[in-house]
């Protein structure tokens, strides 16, 4: 009787510990991942508080008393880590480094001063250097906004971020003379070229003790039909036509600006409306300048002609629209289409390719009368330089064709903590963007990082020749991780191998000899 009782819970705790899952083995459940505000986010729109948002640190980020940041330093075949605080007078304290004065430093600056430290210590050291979690202070909001007052942010915040966290500018406000007060002055900040155009800026970063006033909005123009953002505007510092019309993207693809009328309030208080040819009043350096209350209409062309436009990144004419994507100039233009005329006839009538082009990507939009508006791929490098006559297609009346500019990115993906784009700067090595995207995991394998080139070649981290723009760095995972792995994997055994000899002994009894 006493033996099959013990039989009995023999079986019963066997059967529970193979049931109930290996804690070492539970990964912890990641927070839901949430970002900066958008940068076309318009200010006046409410949004949820975003003060738990996580943005890796820029280059230009500079390190001040309060932020926390990871150290790691790799040897040849052991990786010191370690957690440090900047004090109080910008210095952190690294094993066995000792006292390194970072404050004032960008992010990359200080990796490089510890880096130059770990070279005096060690006959070889890879330092990587990233914030673990930067410094909060207090910024003060007043004016036109929903919810004046204080407000504990981080570093990494910005202006646009931080308002948009007290609700959002009041319909009265202004987003073009946003007053910011710091301790080396005060400056005015037009949020609305940053919304509109993404002008880093027009939307620092935020200083502590800085002061946020939002005024009341000022004197406004109005632009109707065929504009790319009709609607009311504030008038920008130097009451520029021509200014307000590059802010919200100029006048649409099917507008006559030839044939532009201003409605303006004359002296004798009347209104008065007059022709204004935009091809040639906004020509620079030409310029329209604006009075408060003027109102702008531009008509849509009322009769269909044989033109196509070209867009993006051309050579251009004397007569072409310049533009910037990425800081890269661009053109928009349109050409009358001549019977027979197909894509390489155009390119050559834009100018040529620009310098910054990306061939490879270039497509032709058309509108059907019959269907949805077509895109078809034109691979510019087959056509100009193989003469590869299928890429050749032919144009039709309202054909738009579009050049992209090359995109400044270095993509760093697998084991980092932002794995992403990053912006492109020649100056860079791999080691300093993995920095970047947050430094490397706990699990990556630092020595097999490996760097893929747009033309497919591939080389290892320390062989790479300089980095170009769509250059792509992947850090791998280690298959097992020192010690940790190899215990987990013993226990996972053991406790195999207990459930197996229960179960014999449960079902044909102890072993007598």
């Amino acid at each position: 009787m006493k033996l099959r009782s013990l039989r009995r819970a023999l079986s019963l705790f066997l059967v529970a510990s193979l049931l109930t899952p290996n804690w070492s083995f539970a990964q912890p459940t990641p927070p839901p991942s949430t970002g900066p505000s958008a940068p076309g986010r318009p200010v006046t729109a409410p949004t949820p508080s975003a003060g738990a948002s996580r943005t890796v640190p820029g280059p230009d980020y500079r390190l001040g008393p309060g932020d926390i940041l990871d150290v790691q330093i790799a040897g040849r075949l052991d990786v010191e880590r370690s957690q440090v605080v900047v004090n109080p007078a910008g210095s952190i304290s690294v094993p066995p480094l000792g006292s390194i004065a970072v404050g004032g430093l960008t992010l990359l600056e200080a990796q490089r001063r510890v880096a130059a430290r770990a070279g005096t210590v060690f006959r070889f050291a890879d330092v990587t250097l990233a914030v673990g979690a930067p410094r909060t202070f207090e910024v003060t909001l007043s004016g036109e906004v929903e919810r004046p007052g204080t407000l504990t942010v981080t570093a990494l915040r910005r202006l646009h971020e931080v308002i948009l966290d007290a609700g959002g500018i009041t319909p009265r406000g202004s987003t073009r003379r946003v007053q910011v007060s710091r301790k080396s002055g005060a400056t005015e900040v037009d949020l609305l070229s940053f919304e509109l155009g993404g002008d880093l800026t027009q939307n620092p970063f935020v200083e502590e003790g800085m002061q946020i006033r939002v005024p009341p909005k000022g004197p406004s123009v109005t632009l109707t039909g065929a504009v790319r953002r009709p609607g009311e505007y504030e008038i920008g510092g130097g009451g520029s036509l021509r200014a307000l019309l590059e802010l919200v993207g100029g006048v649409s693809q099917a507008s006559a600006g030839s044939d532009a009328r201003l409605t303006r309030v004359g002296s004798s208080g009347r209104k008065e409306t007059f022709a204004v040819d935009l091809s040639v009043a906004l020509k620079p350096p030409a310029d329209v300048p604006l009075e408060p209350g003027d109102a702008l209409f531009v008509p849509p062309l009322s009769v269909l002609q044989d033109v196509v436009e070209v867009r993006g990144a051309f050579g251009g004419t004397p007569e072409s629209s310049k533009t910037t994507v990425a800081g890269k100039s661009t053109i928009v233009q349109r050409f009358e289409l001549a019977q027979g005329d197909r894509v390489r006839d155009l390119v050559f009538r834009a100018g040529g390719a620009a310098a910054h082009a990306d061939l490879q990507l270039a497509l032709v939009e058309r509108g059907g009368v019959a269907g949805p508006r077509q895109r078809i791929p034109v691979d510019l490098q087959r056509l100009i330089v193989d003469k590869d006559e299928t890429q050749n297609i032919l144009l039709q009346n309202g054909d738009v064709l579009t050049l992209p500019v090359v995109e400044d990115k270095v993509y760093v993906i697998g084991e980092v903590k932002t794995p992403g784009g990053v912006d492109f700067r020649p100056d860079l090595t791999p080691r300093e963007y993995l920095t970047l995207a947050g430094g490397p995991t706990g699990r990556a394998k630092v020595g097999n990082v490996v760097v893929t080139f747009r033309n497919g070649k591939t080389y290892a981290m320390a062989d790479a020749p300089p980095l170009e723009p769509g250059a792509i760095v992947t850090v791998p995972e280690v298959a097992v991780k020192w010690w940790q792995d190899y215990l987990t994997i013993t226990q996972a055994i053991a406790s195999l191998a207990l459930g197996v000899t229960g179960l014999f002994v449960i079902f044909n009894g102890p072993i007598v000899k």
